[in-house]
């Protein structure tokens, strides 16, 4: 178990590295994904199953785009928090100059702290973050927190794909192409070097599925996208009387 300075000091070495890449995250995720990351967003979004959630919170927001993504559902708000203040300021002009389809905040938090009330939100989203947190299931036990009962948990991110010979072109992609090309175009190779290693430490499939019962949500599920590249993972905050009675704890 990693102790509390290390996973400060963890905390702390990410923050500084995505407040670096900032100016160029978007322009980075967008080519090296081909676009698709926009799809993939839009596909988690739709998955939701909550019933018309009007209080989003969007975990490790960066430069929004997930947050503008939630909006275009209109819900009656949507905040993102994310410890990397140089990616919020690039996500609040990306806000003004587009201005979205529901009021949309940016505050500097940590998510594995986050500065709001038990209950105060009805949808957490978090896309390509929950790899980056100092503790996973603190962030997830924050997450639950937050819920209303009834609420949902949805979180995208990387993941190692199954089918052999897609493996092998992936993983070549991964851990060679796209630090190069990352480095070349943000100056930083270290920090898109990074991307493939910590992918390869995250918990994935039904690790991550257990992962959410530990934190006390319940019909959690796992949806591949795109062969495997990348992953949907849902969970929901049992109805009042279900956590009265103990499920889900």
């Amino acid at each position: 178990m990693d102790s509390k300075d290390n996973i400060i000091a963890r905390k702390q070495r990410i923050q500084g590295m995505f407040n670096v890449i900032a100016r160029r995250y978007d322009l980075l995720n967008h080519l090296l994904s081909g676009g698709v990351d926009l799809h993939w967003r839009r596909c988690a979004l739709s998955r939701v199953r909550c019933r018309g959630p009007q209080r989003v919170l969007d975990l490790a927001t960066g430069t929004a785009d997930f947050a503008l993504a939630a909006a275009r559902r209109r819900p009656r708000r949507v905040v993102g928090v994310d410890v990397a203040l140089d990616m919020l300021r690039l996500g609040a002009a990306k806000l003004r100059r587009r201005p979205p389809a529901a009021p949309v905040q940016l505050l500097g938090g940590d998510a594995e702290a986050l500065p709001f009330g038990d209950q105060s939100f009805d949808l957490v989203i978090a896309a390509f973050g929950v790899r980056n947190f100092g503790h996973i299931p603190t962030g997830l036990a924050e997450a639950w927190r937050v819920l209303r009962p009834g609420g949902e948990l949805i979180i995208l991110d990387f993941a190692e794909p199954e089918l052999p010979l897609f493996r092998q072109l992936y993983r070549f992609y991964f851990t060679r192409i796209l630090p190069w090309v990352g480095g070349l175009v943000s100056g930083q190779r270290q920090a898109y070097a990074y991307l493939p290693a910590s992918v390869g430490t995250f918990p994935q499939g039904g690790a991550f599925l257990k992962l959410l019962g530990g934190a006390g949500f319940v019909d959690n599920r796992h949806t591949a996208f795109t062969l495997g590249v990348c992953a949907l993972y849902q969970g929901l905050k049992p109805p009042a009387d279900r956590i009265d009675a103990g499920e889900g704890l």
